[in-house]
């Protein structure tokens, strides 16, 4: 029991920021990250392929449950499209399905144009090759196997988009953008529709994901590199949040997933950290994730404390 409890106190919860690498998955950075952490149980916030590079929030320990709270969040990318050439998987390790030379009037202006279309919420088409189920099979797995992937649009949001630079290469022009948007938002989609609406075709050719909600890279760190310390602040995640601290018969309602009656400076509908009154780190004395409703604080994500089984 005693070395239970003591492996379990290593295991301590908390988000981190990763910086993933081009060329391996999601996954395997989070492998690493959990390596480097010696703890066993880890999400992270949304998978970036391996072309990509950038932002993945990583929640360790009992905080795994947390993820809820960060999968939603907005995303922002600085991604370089590649007109002129069209690839299956609508990114640059895709196979060629063709290319033509981007004429040389074709310049800022127009591409400009091109990408304020895309602006606010449209009907988006995923990649056929995507994560996406397709009658419980995985759109990409069917696609590999050469069947036909039909994928319903969906409603993304384009917040703002930006032209960066424009760099001839060859044959082909590069549009280096950066994109606010909604989750789900696949930016592979968003480079093929650009490079449809030029009349050039396109393919992702670059992808870094620089936020997620209000996490950036600022605070990101190589996986291979990450310690315990580079945990990052309640702040961090919930930055605006108020926090309610609790002891006594309150705290033990709060463990035990009760609601609790809500004070009225927290009565304005936002989420409510929930934490344990003392002076240990927040993330010691968290609890909880809790919502306001009417007058109560309802339970939305709850966290037991620290060595708990």
């Amino acid at each position: 029991m005693i070395k239970t409890l003591a492996k379990q106190a290593m295991e301590a919860g908390g988000f981190y920021a990763l910086d993933k690498p081009v060329g391996i998955t999601s996954q395997r950075a989070l492998t690493i990250a959990k390596r480097q952490l010696k703890i066993k149980k880890a999400g992270h916030s949304g998978t970036l392929d391996p072309l990509a590079s950038g932002l993945l929030v990583v929640a360790v320990g009992s905080w795994s449950r947390l993820l809820a709270f960060v999968l939603g969040a907005d995303k922002v990318y600085r991604a370089t499209v590649r007109c002129g050439l069209r690839t299956d998987t609508l990114d640059i390790t895709g196979a060629v399905e063709g290319f033509q030379a981007v004429p040389s009037a074709l310049g800022a202006e127009a591409v400009q144009a091109g990408l304020a279309s895309f602006l606010g919420t449209i009907d988006q088409l995923p990649p056929a090759y995507s994560a996406l189920k397709v009658n419980g099979v995985r759109a990409y797995a069917l696609a590999r196997a050469g069947e036909e992937v039909t994928l319903a649009q969906r409603a993304v949001t384009v917040y703002a988009i930006d032209l960066l630079d424009l760099v001839r290469s060859g044959p082909f022009l590069d549009v280096v953008i950066r994109v606010h948007c909604s989750s789900g938002t696949y930016i592979r989609s968003l480079a093929r529709d650009l490079g449809e609406l030029l009349g050039t075709g396109a393919t992702l050719h670059a992808l870094r994901r620089e936020s997620i909600g209000s996490v950036t890279l600022a605070s990101a760190k190589d996986p291979a590199s990450l310690v315990s310390d580079d945990r990052l602040p309640l702040s961090a995640v919930f930055p605006d949040a108020p926090s309610y601290a609790i002891e006594g018969e309150l705290l033990t309602q709060a463990r035990n997933g009760h609601a609790l009656a809500c004070p009225r400076a927290l009565g304005d509908g936002k989420e409510v950290l929930v934490l344990a009154q003392g002076d240990e780190p927040e993330y010691q004395r968290l609890v909880g994730v809790y919502g306001v409703q009417g007058d109560k604080l309802v339970p939305l994500r709850v966290v037991p404390p620290e060595g708990a089984r």
